[in-house]
């Protein structure tokens, strides 16, 4: 399971993205549509339905392409209608063309509206807003109007590359997710018979061996769901099971990373001004090591990034010295002056592509569409770097880069970034409650983040500013159900890299509790931190139909409640242990004087390895597990004096 997304005083903290644009069944998994435990990705889209679907591919000696795509799609639902209100198309205006060659709706009673010609413009992305070096980066716009359910949206793209990622590649990636209906759905691929194509098929109808006419290759696949697999509370990306059509001019993985080591390893010389400041950030450091992190945080902090993601434009990152005269840059950037900096010091290093967020699958055939970011590679300290993560100290890695399939550009070489476990995403939280005999209560929180949960607490309270701490405090309060005051103290400075970073958060709460009567105390919300024992609701229903991601991880809460001395201290919970294929779950309870203490302690595992998909089959195990976690919160003290209770007749 993935550790739990790290939420900011009940506000979703999301990293920038892509906005979305239209569902093709083309799409690749490029921008970490993955959805693990407790997630909510996997729904099924019972809002449209693709009552037809067309995609045309043909293929030059050169491997550039002409993608012609149709779109018939049934809105059912006024999400859909909102869905739909507008499809954005993305494209690099250096290296492809995208025309909308058709635009319209059919009405419920078969009217056609064509789309209005000005209702069909072109927009800069919002990298292109944002940085001039990627001005390249378009979006075409299809504004629909008139919207309503029953409606029908038309349209038609034709998408030509001019311009190959690479030289000679071509990559076809078409996946057809089970959540969603497919009417009629056809592929077909037209390609020189004497130009390598390497091809994978999956639970769709087509043949892997092309037929040849007159010195081409022609292939065709076809595809139908009536009934979508219905909403999962848990899923893998798509693509990981879904049915699906691969295909690629490149036979293995060496051959991208070669394709990209080419221009990127140019584009990281060393200028004077380059080793001008890797001497100055390095002065008076002697380590190899500390010189690395120097150089590091050097990057992360003063290197704007700019989001383009791979596969989504140009594939050449820009020269080092460019992007040092700018200070900003795409992930690609990153790597470049990173790897630069690295080599002025006599370090060297590797760009990294890397699927973040996508799960620890690779597929056979070569596709770039699996690879959506780019990191660093020191192979002398064995380390991995993402230096596009402003708050990530050195060494550390984002959750979305651990457990990933990697290809290492320098080498050639496939490999995995360290695992997603418990040593890297464990948290300990130690909560501390104080009773007076009035019945108010006195609290403080601590964690003990993890690598991965510092990184989010460091990106979160980075924000925290005069105007806005005051609002955070409160949220913090009346998220915990409390009746009272809290006050936040950063224990470090979020924008610090060398150092740790934590927070404590001390909360005051009034009349909490009647001691003047016989009662049962659960243990109170943890303010401010996460806590485990809401777990039980991701796995609400019974059963889970699709492959699932599932990680190992750990969290371990302890509670201390210190009850005033003249409180009876009638009885505490048992303690209990629960062990099964999912995981282990531990509470022990006991008494000290007037303190009780509750440690709740849950490790899941990665039940068929950390680079393999959890099966449906596996789900039960971890319901199971969770309903442990929930009977563990439902345990009370119970306290107060006997004597004063009315015995029933």
């Amino acid at each position: 399971m993935k550790p739990m997304v790290w939420m900011m005083w009940g506000v979703l903290l999301l990293a920038p993205g892509v906005a979305p644009g239209a569902p093709s069944p083309a799409a690749p998994p490029a921008s970490a549509s993955a959805s693990g435990p407790g997630s909510d990705q996997a729904q099924a889209t019972n809002n449209f339905s693709f009552v037809r679907y067309r995609a045309d591919y043909a293929v030059r000696a050169d491997a550039g392409s002409v993608q012609t795509e149709e779109y018939e799609i049934l809105l059912k639902t006024k999400a859909a209608v909102e869905q739909f209100s507008q499809v954005r198309l993305s494209y690099s205006e250096k290296m492809e063309a995208l025309e909308v060659l058709a635009a319209y709706t059919l009405t419920a009673d078969g009217q056609r509206r064509d789309v209005p010609a000005d209702r069909i413009y072109t927009q800069e992305s919002y990298s292109s807003a944002s940085a001039a070096m990627y001005a390249d980066r378009k979006v075409r716009v299809v504004v629909f109007p008139n919207l309503a359910p029953g409606t029908r949206v038309v349209y038609k793209t034709r998408r030509t590359q001019n311009t190959p990622y690479f030289p000679g590649y071509f990559g076809l990636w078409e996946t057809f997710s089970v959540f969603t209906p497919y009417d009629d759905a056809q592929v077909t691929l037209t390609a020189p018979a004497n130009l390598p194509m390497f091809v994978q098929q999956r639970g769709v109808q087509g043949s892997q061996a092309p037929t040849i006419r007159d010195g081409q290759a022609h292939w065709a696949w076809r595809y139908q769901r009536g009934t979508p697999m219905q909403s999962q509370n848990w899923s893998a990306a798509p693509w990981e099971f879904s049915p699906t059509i691969m295909a690629s001019t490149y036979q293995d993985w060496a051959q991208v990373a070669r394709a990209y080591q080419l221009k990127g390893g140019e584009a990281a010389q060393v200028t004077p001004a380059i080793q001008a400041l890797a001497d100055q950030v390095t002065a008076g450091i002697e380590d190899r090591r500390d010189q690395a992190a120097a150089l590091y945080r050097w990057v992360a902090q003063n290197i704007r990034y700019v989001a383009v993601y791979l596969g989504n434009g140009g594939l050449e990152p820009n020269a080092a010295q460019s992007i040092l005269d700018n200070h900003y840059g795409d992930c690609k950037d990153h790597v470049v002056i990173l790897e630069a900096l690295l080599a002025a010091r006599g370090i060297q290093s590797s760009a990294v592509l890397i699927g973040a967020g996508g799960g620890p699958s690779l597929p056979a055939i070569p596709l770039l569409g699996r690879f959506n970011h780019a990191i660093t590679y020191i192979p002398e300290f064995d380390l991995y770097l993402d230096s596009t993560s402003a708050y990530a100290r050195f060494g550390q890695l984002p959750d979305g880069d651990l457990g990933a399939p990697v290809l290492l550009t320098r080498t050639a070489t496939v490999a995995r970034t360290p695992d997603n476990d418990s040593r890297r995403n464990g948290n300990r939280v130690e909560v501390d409650f104080r009773f007076d005999a009035q019945g108010n209560l006195s609290g403080q929180t601590v964690q003990q983040p993890s690598g991965v949960t510092e990184i989010a607490m460091r990106n979160s309270f980075a924000r925290l500013n005069a105007q806005n701490r005051a609002r955070v405090e409160e949220s913090i309060m009346a998220s915990s159900g409390f009746d009272g005051t809290g006050a936040l103290t950063l224990l470090g400075d979020p924008q610090d890299l060398t150092r740790p970073f934590n927070y404590r958060y001390d909360v005051h709460a009034s009349d909490y509790v009647d001691f003047s009567v016989v009662g049962g105390m659960p243990l109170p919300d943890a303010p401010g931190a996460e806590s485990v024992r809401g777990i039980y609701a991701t796995t609400s229903a019974p059963r889970n139909d699709a492959p699932f991601y599932c990680t190992d991880s750990l969290r371990e809460e302890t509670y201390r409640l210190q009850f005033p001395a003249g409180v009876p201290i009638v009885g505490i919970p048992r303690s209990q242990r629960f062990d099964n294929a999912a995981g282990e779950y531990t509470l022990d309870w006991r008494r000290d004087g007037q303190t009780v203490i509750a440690r709740h302690r849950l490790h899941q595992r990665a039940v068929r390895g950390p680079q393999a998909l959890c099966q449906p089959g596996d789900y039960e195990a971890f319901r199971a597990l969770y309903q442990e976690v929930r009977r563990g919160f439902r345990g009370q003290v119970v306290y107060g004096d006997l004597g004063t209770v009315q015995a029933s007749p």
